[in-house]
């Protein structure tokens, strides 16, 4: 289902790219979407949390691709997406299995030991969203803030680039709490860890593959690959009565000089989280212990505190949504059921309350006897007698 948009936009291609207002719309709600999500799951503390709010910064990354007329960039992000995104997910539901059940991020850390598997896979989605080349991240991802850039959407590609280096962060600030440093683990919990069972690392295996090679076999080169070709027959027509005709990628150009400023800043973004969340990789000689204490100071700096409240608050959206559909909504639908039973229903019940009763009065009348019956009928004569006489009076 959070696919069923970015296809739907893909597929009526024709009727988005013949009207121009409504594609800013599309580019607006999709950049809008990414930094506000990715401004959440900088300070999430639950495991699956963060990458449930990954997922909506990435399906922001989409719509914003979308609305820039960069087509096949979405799509293609919306594939590899899936592949490194379902490997992240799926290695979250290995940790907290690992932990029994624990998703707390701040009771983990020096899980990389002990659940080896589900560390390393997990690691690669994390270089995979991150957009580190060559993993398929990279290049879905440098084709849509190029997409964005080339269209003359400088304030998309302005703000992709930012989450780009904020994707990069807390995703790393995620496997630094989860997995380096010391352990924070119950010690009743401790003593239990252990791998999840093959049905569980298998899958995992499986899509580290294409997390891995997914954008060298359909996206290289760039801008021209697989995917390009198989897509090309359901939007170069958009594209062409756009009035634009697609440039040829050139890394000695400005795609080349994207793509490096756009990997810099990923990198730095993945030195900072290591800096402040720890690293431990001896394989490639990096270890740094986690510095708590320096995240905290920086949490409470002024400035930075209000920003720290509001993104652990998730912006308070959800009180936002509570007052207008709990609160007020639920004020409103019992105002909205009282009058619905008091006045709506109590109007039919009593019309048909006042026709039962003046039934059972009239009924009275009919008695089944023939002198009632004649007395009756010589009342109304004589009624209708006097009644006469008086007209005829007058």
């Amino acid at each position: 289902m959070v696919n069923a948009g970015v296809y739907l936009i893909a597929r009526c291609n024709p009727i988005f790219g013949r009207v121009p207002e409504v594609m800013v719309v599309v580019a607006a709600i999709g950049i809008f979407t990414a930094i506000l999500a990715a401004s959440i799951a900088f300070t999430q503390t639950d495991i699956k949390r963060v990458l449930a709010y990954s997922t909506l910064s990435q399906l922001g990354y989409m719509f914003a691709s979308l609305g820039v007329g960069a087509w096949t960039a979405a799509i293609f992000h919306l594939m590899s997406h899936g592949f490194f995104k379902g490997l992240l997910f799926l290695g979250s539901g290995s940790v907290i299995h690992a932990v029994d059940g624990e998703q707390d991020m701040r009771k983990m850390g020096g899980l990389a030991r002990k659940i080896p598997i589900t560390y390393t896979t997990m690691l690669i989605g994390s270089v995979a969203i991150a957009g580190v080349p060559p993993l398929a991240g990279f290049f879905s991802k440098d084709e849509i803030l190029g997409g964005a850039f080339k269209n003359g959407f400088l304030w998309v590609w302005a703000i992709g680039f930012v989450v780009a280096g904020m994707t990069a962060f807390y995703m790393f600030r995620l496997m630094g709490m989860t997995f380096w440093g010391e352990s924070r683990v119950d010690p009743e919990k401790a003593r239990q860890i252990h791998e999840s069972p093959p049905t569980m690392t298998r899958p995992l295996v499986l899509l580290a593959i294409p997390a891995i090679f997914l954008g060298l076999l359909i996206g290289f080169p760039p801008e021209s690959g697989l995917l390009h070709q198989w897509l090309a027959p359901v939007f170069e027509a958009t594209i062409a009565a756009g009035g634009r005709t697609e440039v040829a990628y050139s890394f000695f150009g400005i795609d080349g000089v994207l793509a490096i400023g756009t990997t810099t800043l990923v990198a730095v973004a993945i030195v900072m989280a290591w800096r402040l969340f720890g690293v431990n990789m001896p394989a490639l000689g990096l270890h740094v212990a986690p510095r708590p204490d320096r995240v905290r100071e920086l949490s409470e700096r002024q400035g930075l505190a209000e920003l720290y409240r509001g993104s652990s608050h998730k912006w308070w959206f959800d009180d936002l949504n509570n007052l207008l559909f709990v609160v007020w909504g639920g004020k409103l639908a019992a105002a909205v059921f009282w009058f619905d039973r008091t006045i709506i229903d109590g109007t039919v019940n009593g019309i048909g309350t006042v026709t039962t009763s003046a039934g059972m009065r009239l009924r009275q009348v009919q008695t089944g006897r023939v002198q009632n019956y004649a007395l009756g009928i010589a009342i109304g004569l004589i009624a209708m007698a006097i009644g006469y006489i008086l007209i005829a009076v007058r």
